[in-house]
This record gives structure tokens, sequence and C-alpha cells, in this order.
């Protein structure tokens, strides 16, 4: 009888020592499940992308990345369209509305002589003198319109100080942008060393039709400067087959390279542009040829897919304690496929730790199509309570 008498007492010893330790242990976080489909395809048969042969290029919408690219891509040398990014850090330095001038910038003798020395190199350049003024805005159009190189050294100076300091602040946008595979050398994409491959230059495309300012000067057929006078835009291209941008490349030790952009209309009406990016012809007139073939792809390749509505359940909290809550997208999202690509879908909620508010914001739903990227809120829908008293006390697993 004394026997059982200390057993039951510690069994209730133990069970008070469990009651206890209960009472202070904290409380888990609580994963949300994933409820919505974990991929989905575009409607139709898959359609083949016409890559160029012997050379690798990508396509995109007007934001987040390529939706296609052509395999076994690597970073090749990508010449004067690195004079995007020298342009958009210039703009983030010093910035610029639309239809503004901007500052004057004041041609040294120092540039004078670069420029002499650039020309007798046989670079792209754009004749200066000394004294002479140019507004921002202009030296930006002498930048990318006729592609002076001299021209990205004389801005890169302006607004960063020295060309090293502006290359820093290129790569440093590069991976902010995440150009995982994109190095800048330089200013003016002569240097070998400056390379990217064709997905990269597709968002850095992207980016740089964001500003109406780059946008705008992209698809000037020329520039008018103080000294130089007329020059024309080395992208011939420029409106055949609906491109209005955006820059040529073209480097001995990677051929041809083309950032393009062009207007399209959707075989469901709908109009847009697409921004591509071609790399590795032996001559531009090939680079232009095979973006053309892309842009005709496109008006019957791609098609945009509804994928998540606003509102619509992609996951669920369920608590252990009881009760729970719906995730939802917080809006719509639609994306520009090729034909017969599987969209992919992945919940990035963070776990719970109640109590938590009605329609707080609780993480991402992450949407791949291709090779572009997408993040859409999402959001809770009912309170999420924290346990009571009892049901911490008695808890087992939790």
């Amino acid at each position: 009888m004394k026997r059982l008498r200390l057993l039951g007492l510690g069994t209730v010893l133990v069970v008070a020592v469990a009651v206890i330790v209960n009472e202070f242990r904290p409380v888990g976080d609580v994963p949300a499940l994933q409820t919505i489909g974990s991929s989905t395809a575009a409607p139709g048969a898959a359609a083949p992308v016409p890559w160029p042969d012997s050379a690798q290029a990508a396509i995109g919408g007007e934001d987040n990345g390529a939706v296609a690219s052509s395999p076994s891509a690597r970073p090749r040398p990508i010449a004067s369209v690195a004079k995007v990014m020298t342009a958009l850090v210039v703009l983030d330095v010093k910035p610029l509305k639309d239809g503004e001038q901007g500052p004057a910038i004041t041609v040294s003798a120092e540039d004078v002589t670069e420029y002499q020395q650039e020309n007798a190199a046989g670079e792209s350049v754009v004749p200066v003198q000394a004294g002479e003024l140019l507004s921002e805005y202009q030296a930006l159009q002498g930048l990318l319109v006729p592609s002076g190189n001299n021209f990205a050294a004389l801005l890169a100076r302006w607004a960063s100080g020295s060309i090293d300091a502006h290359v820093q602040r290129m790569n440093a946008k590069a991976k902010a942008l995440g150009l995982t595979r994109t190095t800048f050398a330089d200013v003016s994409g002569l240097s070998e060393k400056t390379v990217s491959v064709p997905a990269d230059l597709v968002r850095l495309g992207q980016e740089a039709l964001k500003s109406p300012v780059l946008a705008g000067i992209v698809q000037q057929e020329q520039a008018v400067l103080p000294v130089a006078g007329v020059r024309p835009n080395v992208n011939y291209a420029l409106g055949q087959e609906g491109i209005f941008g955006i820059k040529t490349g073209n480097i001995a030790a990677g051929g041809a390279i083309y950032l393009f952009a062009g207007n399209v209309q959707l075989s469901t009406g709908t109009k847009i542009y697409v921004v591509g990016a071609v790399q590795g012809l032996s001559t531009l007139d090939g680079a232009f040829a095979a973006a053309k073939t892309l842009l005709r792809a496109a008006r019957t390749g791609l098609e945009t897919l509804h994928v998540v509505s606003k509102n619509q359940t992609v996951g669920r909290y369920d608590l252990p304690w009881g009760g729970g809550s719906d995730v939802v997208a917080t809006q719509d999202l639609d994306v520009l496929v090729w034909a017969g690509t599987v969209v992919r879908m992945a919940l990035r909620a963070t776990p719970a730790s109640p109590p938590v508010s009605p329609r707080t914001a609780v993480g991402s739903l992450q949407v791949t199509a291709g090779d572009a990227a997408f993040d859409l809120p999402v959001a809770t829908v009912d309170q999420l309570y924290a346990p009571g008293r009892l049901a911490r006390l008695t808890r087992v697993t939790w």
C-alpha cells in the first residue's frame, strides 16, 4: 500500500512538473501550408523558340526578367551594351526628369585628348572640343545614340568622380537588379572582361525602359550635339518589326550583341512590348535578323496566363490548439509566358507567432515562369489567436 501511495505521489509530481514546464515553455511558430497547386502550364502545345544558331539569346516582357532563354548560356563580352548600365547609374547619381536638359557638363582639354586617342585607335567616339557645354541629356544622347566611348568616360567622371567609382556603382546596381552573371570592368564595354548573359541583359533592358529619359533617347533615330552635329543612331534596325530600342554592341572577342525592345500584338489582340537580347553572332546584321525572327515568333508564341486572383486562397495556417486562417493573394497576377511553359508556385509565408491580426502581410507567393520571377504579396484572412492558458498547460506536442 505504501508503495502504491509512493507511485501515486510520483505520478502527481510528474504531472505537476509537466504543467509547470508547459506554463513557461514558449509556444512555437506555426508554419503555413501551401494549398494552391505547385505548378500550372500555359494552354496549348509547347511552341519552339527560334533561337539563333551558334549564338545565345533571351526574350521577356516588360518586367521581371526573361520568359525564355537559350540553353547553356555563358557570360560573354557585351561591348557597348554596357553603356545602358553606365547611363542608369548616371541617372541614379544625377536624376533627370523627362523633358529636362539637366546641368551643364564642360568638356575639358583632357576629354579632348581622350577623344583623339580613342579616335586614333578606331574606337566608337563622338567629336568634342575644349570648353564645349553639354547638358546631361545631350551627354546621355551622345552615349546611347552614336555610342560614344568618350562620352561614357566623360559622364562617369562627372557623375561619380572617377571611372573606377562609376564601375563599382555599376556592379553594385547589377547585384541589386539580380544580374548574377554580369560583371562590369569598364564604362564603355571596350573591355573583354565586361560580360553578361542574355537573360541578365533582358533584365537590364527592362530596367532602362522604366526611365522615361532613357526610353525616349534609345528610340531616337539621331542626336544633335553642339560640336558633333547630327549623329545617327547606330541601332539602324529602329522602326523595323516594331523595334524601338535599345542598344547595339560589337567586339572582336564576343561578336555582335543586340539588346532590343519591340512592340508586338499577341494573338489575343493584347498589345505589349518585349525586351530581348542576342549575343554572339558574327555581325550586327545577323543580330538584327535574329531579333526580328524572335519578335515575329513572339506574336504567336507568347500569351498572357492568369495565375492568381486577388483574395484567392493560396495557403493556410492551422493552429494546433484550434482555429486558423486562410492565406490569400492580395492582388491579381497575370504573367507573360511562352506557349507550353510550366509556371511554378511556392508559398514563402513567414511562420506565424500568434496573435496575428486579420489582413496581416505574411510573405509572398513566389511564381516563376521561365527565367521570370514574381513575388506576389500574401496576407491572412482571419485573426490568429494565441493559445489559452488551459491549452498551454495541457499541451503535449507543440
